[in-house]
This record gives C-alpha cells, sequence and structure tokens, in this order.
C-alpha cells in the first residue's frame, strides 16, 4: 500500500473522503459524456455517495483488520 496515502487517510479523513468523492465524480463523468454526451446529475450524485461509502468503509475496514493482527501490509517478513 501507498504509506503516504495511508497517512493522509489517517491525519486527515475528511479531505481524503472529499478527494475520493472529487476523483469519482470526474470519473463518472466523463463515462456518461462518452457513453451518452450527457450528463444525469442525480445519476452522479447517487453513483459518488455510494462509491464513497463503500470506498471509504473498505479502506477502514482493511486498516483496522492490518493494525489489529500487526501483519506487515506488505506481507514480507522483517528480516
Amino acid at each position: 500500500m501507498n504509506m503516504e496515502s495511508d497517512d493522509i487517510a489517517v491525519e486527515r479523513p475528511v479531505l481524503a473522503t472529499v478527494v475520493v468523492a472529487a476523483v469519482a465524480a470526474v470519473a463518472y463523468v466523463g463515462v456518461q459524456l462518452v457513453l451518452d454526451g450527457a450528463v444525469a446529475p442525480a445519476e452522479t450524485a447517487s453513483f459518488v455517495l455510494i462509491f464513497t461509502l463503500v470506498y471509504v468503509a473498505g479502506a477502514r475496514y482493511l486498516r483496522e483488520r492490518t493494525n489489529d493482527t500487526g501483519d506487515d501490509a506488505t506481507g514480507d517478513a522483517a528480516e
């Protein structure tokens, strides 16, 4: 895992959540424009909300799971 992004998620969770939502919105709007040629605001908002909630919950779960087990995130043993 990228340690710099982990630090941002731990130290500034609101900023990390906003960045995830912004990236999801830009990506989804891009897909809509390519496929349909138009943007559906309600559809985009629902996608961004659901994607952000799932992404943040998954990242939090994995971070807590790694912290609870004490395992190295890369799976490499300390030498």
